[in-house]
C-alpha cells in the first residue's frame, strides 16, 4: 500500500506543481514539489530498507502535515484534499494511529472558521470530515479483524488448536535462524507410534480424540511464553524449545514420552510416541535443523519406537 500510495500521489501531484509554477503560485508550487520529492524519498526508504511500518508512519505524518499547511494557505479550494488524505491514512496505518493523526489534522483546521464567509459551510465541512473518518475507521477495524481471523484460520490447526506447519515456517523465517545471535535452542519431533492402526481399528473420530489429548499433554508440559508446539504432520508434533541445549531437550522429550505412555496405558487405545531431538547450530538454516531432528526421529523408530534419540551436532550429518 505504501508503494502504491506513493506512486499514485507522485503521479497525481506532480502536474499541480507544474501548473502552479506556471501560474506563479510559487509557495504552493514549492509545497507540491516538496510532497513529490518527500514521497520519492520515502518510497526509496521503503524499497531499500524494507521497513514498511516506519515508512508508513513517516509518510502519513509528512503528507498530512503538508496538506494542513496548504489548506491554511488556500482554505476555500484546498480543504477538499483533506478527504483523500484522511482515507489514505487508514489504508497504510492501523486504525488507532490513523485516527490520532486525522484528529490532530482536524484540530489544526479549526482556526480556519474565520476564512469562510459562511460559518455554517465550514461547520458542515468539518462534520463531513469527521464522518468520513468514523466510517473509514469502522471499515479499517472490520478489515483488520477479518484479516486476523483469516490469519488464524490459516495458521492454527482446527483439530488440536495449536499452530500448524505454516505458522512454524512463518515464525522461523522471521527469526532468520542463520544468525546465532537471533535464536538458540532445540527442536523435538514427536511421532505417535502405530497411529494408523488406531485409525483403522477404532475409526478416525477416535484418532482425532487421541491427537487432541496428545496435544494437551505436550502443551501442558511446555514453559509458558517460552516454548511452542506445532502440529507438523498427520500424527507428528514439533516442539520449539527456546534457550534449551541438547541435554535439556532430551529431558523434556523423555518426560513427555513417559507421560504419554502412562496416560494411554489406562486408555483404549493404548499409545506410545517416538522422539527425535536436535540442537540449533551456528549458521544453520532452519530447514536443515529440522531435517536433523527428523533424522533422529527415524533413528528412534528404527530402535523399536517409544524412545528418545538425539542427533549429533555436526552439520554434515545430512548430505
Amino acid at each position: 500500500m505504501v508503494i502504491i500510495l506513493c506512486s499514485c500521489a507522485i503521479i497525481a501531484i506532480a502536474p499541480f506543481a507544474v501548473v502552479r509554477a506556471v501560474s506563479h503560485e510559487w509557495l504552493l508550487a514549492a509545497l507540491d514539489s516538496g510532497i513529490v520529492v518527500g514521497m520519492i524519498i520515502i518510497l526509496i526508504l521503503a524499497l531499500r530498507t524494507g521497513r514498511i511500518k516506519l515508512a508508513s508512519i513517516i509518510l502519513s505524518v509528512f503528507y498530512t502535515s503538508v496538506g494542513v499547511i496548504m489548506v491554511h494557505l488556500q482554505p476555500n479550494t484546498l480543504i477538499y484534499w483533506v478527504y483523500p488524505i484522511s482515507i489514505a491514512n487508514f489504508f497504510i496505518l492501523p486504525a488507532r494511529y490513523a485516527g490520532i493523526i486525522n484528529l490532530a489534522a482536524l484540530a489544526a483546521l479549526t482556526p480556519l472558521t474565520n476564512h469562510f464567509k459562511d460559518s455554517l459551510e465550514f461547520f458542515e465541512l468539518m462534520v463531513t470530515l469527521l464522518l468520513v473518518n468514523i466510517f473509514a475507521w469502522v471499515f479499517s477495524w472490520r478489515a483488520e479483524d477479518q484479516r486476523q481471523q483469516l490469519q488464524q484460520q490459516a495458521t492454527i490447526d482446527p483439530l488440536t488448536g495449536i499452530g500448524n506447519r505454516r505458522k512454524l515456517s512463518q515464525y522461523l523465517e522471521t527469526k532468520t535462524i542463520d544468525q546465532t545471535a537471533v535464536f538458540s535452542g532445540s527442536v523435538v519431533l514427536v511421532d505417535l507410534d502405530n497411529f494408523k492402526e488406531i485409525n483403522d481399528t477404532y475409526g478416525h473420530n477416535q484418532g482425532d480424540v487421541v491427537l487432541q489429548k496428545v496435544a494437551n499433554i505436550i502443551h501442558g508440559r511446555l514453559r509458558a511464553n517460552n516454548d511452542e508446539v506445532y502440529r507438523y504432520g498427520g500424527e507428528e508434533f514439533l516442539l520449539l524449545l527456546h534457550k534449551t541445549d541438547m541435554a535439556g531437550a532430551i529431558r523434556v522429550a523423555e518426560s513427555l514420552r513417559l507421560e504419554i505412555e502412562k496416560f494411554f496405558t489406562e486408555q483404549t487405545p493404548s499409545l506410545t510416541a517416538s522422539f527425535g531431538c536436535a540442537e540449533h547450530q551456528p549458521k544453520e538454516t532452519w530447514n536443515h535443523w529440522i531435517k536433523r531432528a527428523d533424522q533422529a526421529l527415524y533413528q528412534a523408530k528404527d530402535s523399536g519406537r517409544n524412545c528418545v534419540r538425539p542427533l549429533p551436532t555436526e552439520l554434515d550429518t545430512i548430505e
